[in-house]
């Protein structure tokens, strides 16, 4: 650490050390070619800190005074120097001083050294460079010893309290007044200011405070008039106990940050952690003292900086102080927005000078910044100054604020700021500060014009804004304008609830329920997807039977559509139909001959092919198939009984569906009219034989239905059972939709004998759906299933046992 060397360069300018060393110019080629290459580098960036130090270095070397002179100062303007070159510098222009000039301007020099950085060496230096000239000097003598003691006390102040090498300082300034004290050994005041030297030194906690204490009572026993045995006044004995003490709570901070330490991360946190023991003990000496010996070690380190300023400013606050560290800490990082911001509300807080402020602002500008928010933070911090002035400077702030924000824009044109920090700060100075709102709302409509209209924040500004100046009217406009858009991050949903906040709290009953009816879709929306999400397992299972499922191909979809869809269905039955008439037509011809059981089937198959009314076709060939048919050919006879009811139906409704196509009937979510129960057949008992009920369900006209059932029979509602949605059973056969009561409704079977009657009116007794569908067979139960989507009811068939489909 380059703060905690302990030994000094000497410059002073006796023996041989002196202007010799730049007589005359040792320089290379190689060396001459690499300082053309440096020169070229820092014209082009003056910047470099790693060419500065390689050309400084090289022109010491080849002793080109001129030049390194002129070198070092276009360092030292942009940089501080480390104590090392610091010393270098320092020791070569004290060897070359000669005249009053040269001795004022390497004091000068010294004093821009001490500033930089904490260095126990250089103020040893500086005050063996003012011994030195002191002694030689032709001024008054008085003059001249009143500087050395002025350079002493600033270095105590400086460094005084350093533990580990604060006692060389006391010690080089007790030895200049051991040697007045020499030159006049009679005169009292120079032997009461050593006397005084001692005992101020032994009250500080110093490391060698032991050989301090002994080397005082050695004095004092010198002294002709002393007294034996010698001891220490017992103020300054109490004192020096009380450092003692101080001395042994601090050893181990002062081991964890010892000058044989890396300047590593251990480093680090061992000087914060001193810092805050210091903090804690309360003296601000030394803690200023700690905050040096940090920020020698370790002086990029901004937070470092910024917090020794802000100790500055909470407990120490004296301005020049807090500007003055500031100012090192601008040199050491030039590139950080916020010390700049700081340093500039500081120098508002010291000063009124208008134009110191301006140059601050100016160099803040051209240091470098790194990013967008420390261009924003030193802008803000320049916004804040001239709000400050009030309104006479209301013009000037306006144009503040237009430099700022197209600052902004030119230097990061893709940088939003979601926080309006310039904008928002815009539109509050012109509603209060100039008392123009119509200006604040120019303002903010120009932002909604840029990409931060994305954001709800944007919205809600210009809201609060308006809200603020109880423009309510141009608020709600606002709202209306921005709820419907797809804003970032929820930031709709945001805004939807925001509106129903503003209308509960300003607006009436009619603007509330207005802006309920507009956000109601949008907050059902996110309420669903937050369900969603809040099932997080529901939904991950969800997602994997979706991975897992078939997919179906374009075809396997395609014949799903069909088969729930009745009008298809309907239109192939009627394909097979007549294609199977035609193949019967031609087989009759070619078996006129066959008197046996096949030979009456197929004519009974020809029969309800060709469309024959039910009552010419159902009854012989029910006979006939219970006559002459085989046990073994029983279920086909079934089959053809039941395909002969089926398709009979089938045409029924075909025909139904055919006058709805021409305006004869009524659609499928209106009830037809209301018609009587024919006197015959509909309340007719089914006992007779199959046979007979084919052939009278055959004979008779469509049974219409009552708008109500019967005062001893009440309409039959259950439960929708599994199977009452028809178009989705697979292998069900379809009829068309019943248009109007006048018509029999379709009929759909399923392999397990069980019939769907669709499309009939809301009220229907259970008598008469046997006698509508005898045809289906022995029917063991009805059941009546009201649809919940149309409100409409379905008749479920329970086992169908004669028909084994």
């Amino acid at each position: 650490m380059a703060s905690e060397a302990p030994q000094a360069m000497d410059v002073s300018t006796s023996g041989d050390s002196s202007d010799s060393d730049f007589e005359e110019v040792d320089a290379s080629p190689e060396d001459m070619d690499t300082i053309v290459q440096l020169e070229t580098a820092l014209q082009t960036n003056p910047n470099l800190y790693e060419s500065h130090v390689q050309y400084v270095n090289l022109l010491r070397k080849c002793k080109l005074r001129e030049k390194l002179r002129t070198a070092r100062e276009s360092m030292q303007e942009r940089y501080p120097l480390t104590e090392q070159l610091w010393l270098e510098w320092l020791h070569d222009e004290a060897a070359t001083a000669r005249s009053i000039t040269e001795t004022e301007q390497a004091r000068q020099l010294f004093q821009k050294a001490v500033q930089d950085y904490l260095s126990v060496p250089i103020w040893k230096a500086y005050i063996d460079f003012v011994k030195e000239h002191a002694a030689g000097s032709q001024q008054n003598k008085n003059t001249s010893m009143q500087n050395l003691r002025e350079v002493c006390e600033q270095a105590l102040t400086a460094a005084g309290l350093h533990i580990t090498f604060g006692g060389s300082l006391w010690d080089t300034y007790r030895e200049y007044e051991h040697e007045l004290s020499a030159l006049d050994p009679t005169s009292d005041a120079q032997l009461q200011r050593v006397r005084q030297l001692y005992h101020r030194q032994l009250q500080v906690p110093l490391a060698e405070a032991t050989q301090t204490m002994q080397s005082y009572l050695k004095w004092e026993g010198s002294l002709p008039d002393a007294q034996q045995p010698v001891q220490a006044p017992s103020h300054v004995q109490q004192g020096f106990q009380k450092a003692q003490q101080a001395v042994s709570l601090r050893h181990e901070h002062e081991a964890m940050v010892a000058p044989d330490k890396p300047a590593d991360e251990n480093l680090l946190a061992a000087f914060l952690a001193y810092i805050k023991y210091e903090e804690a003990k309360g003296d601000p000496a030394r803690v200023q003292l700690v905050y040096e010996r940090a920020l020698a070690a370790f002086p990029v380190t901004h937070y470092l900086w910024q917090a020794y300023a802000y100790y500055l400013q909470d407990h120490l606050k004296v301005p020049a102080a807090i500007n003055a560290v500031y100012s090192r800490a601008l040199r050491n990082c030039p590139w950080v927005g916020s010390l700049w911001a700081n340093a500039l509300r500081a120098l508002e807080v010291s000063t009124v000078f208008h134009e110191q402020h301006e140059t601050l602002y100016s160099s803040a500008l051209q240091a470098g910044l790194q990013s967008a928010d420390d261009y924003m933070e030193v802008v803000l911090a320049q916004l804040d100054a001239l709000r400050h002035r009030g309104a006479d400077h209301a013009q000037e702030l306006k144009q503040g604020f237009q430099q700022a924000a197209e600052l902004m824009q030119t230097y990061f044109p893709d940088y939003i700021d979601r926080t309006l920090r310039i904008h928002a700060y815009w539109a509050d100075c012109e509603l209060h500060v100039s008392q123009d709102p119509a200006a604040a709302e120019a303002v903010w409509e120009g932002v909604l014009k840029s990409t931060a209209a994305r954001y709800v924040e944007t919205w809600i500004g210009y809201i609060t804004m308006l809200i603020g100046s109880e423009n309510t009217g141009q608020a709600r406009r606002v709202f209306k304008r921005g709820y419907s858009r797809k804003l970032e991050e929820a930031g709709q949903l945001f805004l939807c609830q925001a509106w129903l906040r503003f209308e509960r709290e300003h607006g009436t009953a009619d603007t509330l329920a207005e802006a309920s009816r507009k956000v109601r879709p949008i907050l059902e929306q996110a309420a669903a997807a937050a369900a969603v999400v809040s099932d997080a397992e529901g939904t991950a299972k969800a997602q994997a039977a979706a991975k897992k499922a078939k997919k179906l191909t374009p075809q396997e979809m395609k014949k799903m559509r069909q088969q729930a869809d009745p009008n298809y269905q309907t239109k192939q039955a009627a394909a097979a139909a007549a294609t199977a008439g035609d193949g019967t037509a031609t087989s009759s011809k070619k078996g006129k001959k066959g008197k046996g059981p096949a030979a009456r089937a197929e004519t009974a198959a020809q029969a309800e092919s060709a469309s024959l009314p039910a009552a010419a076709v159902a009854e012989p060939t029910a006979k006939l198939a219970s006559a002459d048919a085989m046990p073994s050919d029983a279920a086909a006879a079934k089959h053809s009984t039941a395909q002969a009811a089926s398709q009979a139906l089938h045409h029924q409704a075909s025909a139904a569906g055919s006058k709805r196509r021409h305006g004869l009937g009524f659609p499928e979510d209106q009830p037809g009219p209301k018609k009587s129960k024919q006197a015959d057949g509909a309340d007719k008992p089914a006992d007779s034989s199959q046979q007979e009920q084919h052939a009278q369900q055959a004979q008779q006209p469509p049974s219409s239905f009552s708008a109500g059932p019967p005062s001893n029979q009440p309409p039959v509602s259950k439960p929708q059972s599994q199977h009452s949605k028809a178009g989705n059973v697979p292998g069900a056969v379809s009829a068309q939709p019943c248009a109007g009561a006048a018509q029999a409704p379709p009929v759909i079977f399923t392999d397990d004998c069980t019939a769907f009657v669709r499309g009939l009116d809301n009220k229907v007794t259970e008598e008469e759906l046997r006698n509508l569908l005898a045809a289906c067979g022995e029917i063991k139960g009805v059941r009546l299933v009201m649809d919940k989507v149309t409100g409409f009811f379905k008749v479920v068939i329970l086992q169908c046992l004669q028909h084994a489909l």
